[in-house]
């Protein structure tokens, strides 16, 4: 009669999909950090703050389903003069660093 044993660790809610995150839940879930989730759109992200009657500070949870469903709306598509900046500030740092190494080496 031999018992089977993991070592592994127990989470209370895995598999489980929640419907109100914090921004860890985002990050978790979605790879949105903090700042970001402040800057999500209140007209379209619900959200609301969990607190205590006459308290400033609260615990703000994020509706899982609208976060979603924002995602899902956003697009793909990147003006292309954005891209053109991107790629020449990306070379740009290319270089510089070519070059740092090459001074490095140099020395």
């Amino acid at each position: 009669m031999g018992t089977n044993f993991t070592t592994q660790p127990v989470a209370a809610t895995w598999g489980a999909d929640p419907e109100w995150v914090d921004h860890r839940g985002l990050k978790n879930m979605f790879g949105i950090g903090r700042s970001l989730a402040y800057l999500l759109p209140p007209d379209e992200v619900v959200s609301k703050v969990l607190r205590r009657k006459g308290c400033i500070k609260g615990k703000r949870l994020f509706f899982v389903p609208s976060v979603r469903e924002y995602i899902a709306r956003q697009s793909d598509e990147v003006d292309p003069r954005l891209s053109a900046i991107c790629k020449n500030a990306n070379r740009v740092m290319r270089e510089k660093k070519k070059a740092e190494r090459e001074n490095e080496t140099a020395r």
